[in-house]
């Protein structure tokens, strides 16, 4: 009795090792299907910043676009296990566009390391190239002035600085997107959906000055 007790212990067992590695190759199978491609990428950045509602980024597209961008980290809500720590940005995201999945998250963050923003200018718009300024130690205030140099030969009153913009983080479905800006001395980070083939800002959070 006690020994057919103990085979179907070790059966169930071996069962629910097989149903969790089932479920552990299914979802990484599931998560290296979805591909994001850089195409896509640009699609996605090149609509929100063509965009004229209320919610625009650009008031001229000759603005200057950052090719690194430069802003203070998101504000992140406590851990509700662990009141004495923020959750991590990636967990941020996951929970922002309801994936329920950091490693997707995460994996998006390392695949976009390979994408430039400078692609941009295939679409007309104008990306200054602050990445290699900062590589060779050019200061803050030099990058700014060269902005400034810019837009004073464009006669583009009124125009100082360039947007910096974070490459954008995209749910499974890839109908939301999460990205952050800023356009000047402060920042947002927004929710865009996808409608109709049309990205739009859902909401927008997280507003900063320094």
């Amino acid at each position: 009795m006690k020994k057919t007790v103990l085979k179907i212990l070790i059966l169930t067992l071996i069962v629910i090792s097989c149903r969790q590695n089932n479920k552990s190759e299914s979802q990484a199978r599931e998560l290296n299907q979805i591909e994001i491609s850089d195409e896509f990428k640009l699609d996605f950045l090149t609509q929100i910043l063509s965009d004229s509602s209320k919610s625009r980024l650009l008031f001229d597209k000759r603005e200057l676009i950052s090719n690194l961008p430069a802003m203070v980290p998101p504000q992140l809500p406590i851990d509700p296990k662990n009141p004495n720590r923020t959750i991590s940005h990636f967990e941020f995201i996951s929970d922002t566009l309801k994936i329920n999945d950091i490693d997707f998250v995460r994996k998006q963050f390392s695949e976009n390391k390979e994408f430039d923003i400078s692609s941009l200018e295939k679409n007309g718009f104008k990306v200054i190239d602050v990445e290699k300024y900062r590589e060779d130690e050019i200061q803050w205030d030099s990058i700014n002035k060269i902005a400034e140099k810019y837009y004073e030969e464009n006669k583009m009153i009124d125009f100082y600085s360039f947007l910096h913009i974070t490459k954008p983080i995209f749910n499974k479905e890839l109908n939301l997107a999460y990205v952050r800006f800023r356009p000047g001395s402060g920042g947002m980070t927004r929710i865009y959906e996808k409608q109709n083939g049309i990205w739009r800002m859902k909401y927008e959070f997280d507003e900063w000055i320094e």
